[in-house]
């Protein structure tokens, strides 16, 4: 940051996540409408670099789930959750972020290059549309990447118990980001981008659908 200050440079984009956030449940949630209280020490580090970015004049973006190709834990976690905890989490009506990672870069592109000023301070940067988890599960299942999940609705404490029934890699905190509320408002970026936001993460699915098969061995 004090080498892109020092250039002179007019515009930084520093990516970040709302992972800051820590424990939700969050429910449409504006940037610092919830005190940033990371979990992890990936989560505090993120925190700490946006204080270099924003006193460098950065654009900061917290981006909460990313998927396309190259996700390595998104999806590839959701195979692992349908397997541990089969059923509709909440019912299928939880609502949680999502983005593409076509679109994000779209959004970076804009605002570092063709944005109409430079923009500036912290933005989340989702898809505007919150995603219920139940469809983004049905289109995961129609596009033979994961399997129906045709089971019971279970609140939070019945997956809480089911993931620590059966251990496996993914942990409670991953399971709460996509079994819990997680959606954050994001309309504001792509405005000030003058970027469209694009048809949404469940339309861009079929397109990284042949990645996932090979990252998840479906053949």
């Amino acid at each position: 940051m004090a080498a892109a200050a020092r250039a002179g440079t007019d515009r930084i984009v520093h990516l970040s996540t709302t992972a800051v956030y820590g424990e939700g449940p969050h429910t449409g949630v504006g940037v610092d409408e919830v005190l940033a209280a990371p979990l992890s020490e990936a989560s505090r580090t993120r925190l700490l670099g946006e204080g270099h970015a924003l006193a460098a004049g950065a654009v900061v973006l917290r981006p909460a789930l990313v998927t396309g190709t190259g996700d390595r834990w998104v999806v590839p976690g959701l195979a692992e959750l349908a397997r541990r905890v089969p059923g509709r989490w909440a019912g299928g009506d939880v609502r949680i972020s999502l983005v593409d990672r076509t679109d994000l870069a779209r959004l970076i592109t804009a605002l570092a290059l063709d944005a109409p000023a430079p923009v500036a301070g912290v933005h989340h940067a989702a898809h505007p549309e919150p995603v219920r988890s139940g469809d983004l599960l049905d289109a995961l299942a129609g596009l033979g990447l994961l399997p129906a999940l045709d089971g019971p609705a279970l609140s939070w404490e019945e997956c809480r118990r089911l993931l620590a029934a059966r251990p496996g890699t993914v942990s409670e905190r991953q399971l709460a980001m996509i079994a819990r509320d997680h959606w954050y408002r994001s309309d504001d970026v792509w405005r000030l981008a003058a970027c469209p936001p694009g048809p949404g993460p469940l339309a861009r699915l079929a397109g990284a659908a042949p990645w996932y098969r090979a990252a998840l061995g479906l053949g």
